[in-house]
């Protein structure tokens, strides 16, 4: 096979290509792949692609497939995690099938392993590509759109202005000049993640308007809804290719009244109009087991034995001895007998929270004592409450 995989853009530039030819390379094989249009791959281009890693295969001088890790700041258990959301997954046409994207996941993974990254996440095109692998769906959007379109055929059986929603609320674009918005924006998603969500991914101003630009490239908007002068939600939206939602956040009490004035703002055309309904889900695997582990927490002190199978790490094979406390989990390689045996999907749905009390059974060892084992588990302080709803 006369393929050459490179792990970065400087390996490839080692070899004489210039900076304007792979950057060509790389835009014309996201297009081919993705679909996507030239504004917003234009936008990824430009704003995304100079802080991220791309991983590449090429044949003998043609760019055969590519995997893109974009660096995130995430928040896991109210420490900040630096951690890749992998996008750009791509092969072109004529070198499917050879077990390229194969060899870019498994290398970037084990890659990540040597960096310490707890877990790695991505938003699939079809479930299915990733499971070999070890991902699972760990967190799906609320149905915002379905909200959205509700409070418009409420709005519409009430009249033009319902009586419950406040004259003095407003709802504003953002650009990417409004410091004081996007700074007010900011300190107010910030303070909502932090007290409802176990893990999501940092708010920085240079978020926002990166995610600013992102929607506009896709003509859409990012929402400011205002009541009194104070801020109760915000929304991101795209409407190129149908209309979708990028993320939600509203004051809970103020649902009613965030809805009907975003929907009014954002149109009954826009919403109406071709809308997938599919809610979009993230996949999530860990990477590195004695990283990921060690922030986990529990009630009460819990001692748990477990084996661990991973195909593609196999440094994160063995039994380990894990103590909870309700700091942290130290975890030892042991002789002891497991209690619990998992292979990392299993173990990525276990401690996502996302494993049912039976699926949790069939993972005790024989003998294990079920009940015993059970009630240890309902004492560790799984990642249940997340909130990832990056785009690229």
């Amino acid at each position: 096979m006369d393929y050459r995989l490179y792990n970065t853009l400087n390996e490839i530039r080692s070899t004489g290509k210039d900076e304007e030819r792979i950057r060509k390379e790389l835009y014309a094989l996201w297009r081919e792949c993705f679909g996507d249009t030239k504004s917003y791959t234009d936008f990824y281009f430009n704003w995304k692609i100079k802080d991220n890693r791309v991983l590449t295969v090429y044949k003998q001088d043609c760019l055969s497939a590519m995997l893109h890790l974009n660096p995130y700041i995430v928040m896991v258990a109210g420490k900040p995690e630096p951690l890749n959301y992998i996008v750009g997954v791509a092969t072109r046409r004529q070198d499917r099938r050879q077990g390229l994207m194969k060899m870019l996941l498994e290398t970037s993974l084990n890659q990540m392993y040597e960096e310490h990254m707890p877990f790695t996440y991505l938003m699939p095109a079809a479930e299915a590509i990733y499971l070999p692998f070890g991902f699972r769906i760990v967190y799906e959007q609320e149905p915002w759109k379905q909200q959205l379109l509700e409070a418009v055929k409420k709005g519409n059986q009430e009249g033009s202005y319902p009586k419950h929603w406040p004259k003095d609320i407003k709802v504003i674009a953002l650009k990417s000049g409004d410091e004081e918005k996007i700074a007010g924006l900011t300190a107010f998603t910030g303070e909502h993640l932090m007290k409802n969500y176990d893990i999501y991914t940092e708010r920085s101003p240079y978020y926002y308007k990166r995610l600013i630009h992102e929607m506009e490239s896709a003509k859409g908007e990012v929402l400011l809804c205002c009541l009194r002068n104070e801020i109760i939600g915000y929304v991101s939206y795209m409407t190129e290719g149908g209309f979708g939602i990028a993320e939600c956040i509203y004051k809970p009490e103020e649902k009613r009244s965030f809805m009907d004035a975003v929907s009014r703002r954002i149109g009954d055309r826009n919403l109406n109009g071709n809308v997938n309904h599919a809610n979009p889900a993230i996949m999530a695997r860990i990477v590195d087991w004695r990283s990921f582990i060690k922030s986990v927490t529990a009630k009460e002190e819990v001692v748990l034995n477990i084996k661990i199978e991973d195909s593609v790490i196999h440094e994160n094979n063995g039994v380990y001895r894990l103590q909870f406390t309700r700091f942290g989990c130290q975890a030892i390689i042991t002789q002891t007998q497991p209690e619990l045996a998992a292979d990392i999907a299993d173990l990525t749905r276990l401690f996502f929270g996302t494993l049912t009390e039976k699926e949790v059974t069939s993972l005790i060892v024989q003998g294990g004592g079920n009940e015993i084992i059970i009630n240890k588990m309902k004492k560790i302080n799984f990642y249940k409450k997340l909130f990832i709803n990056d785009v690229v």
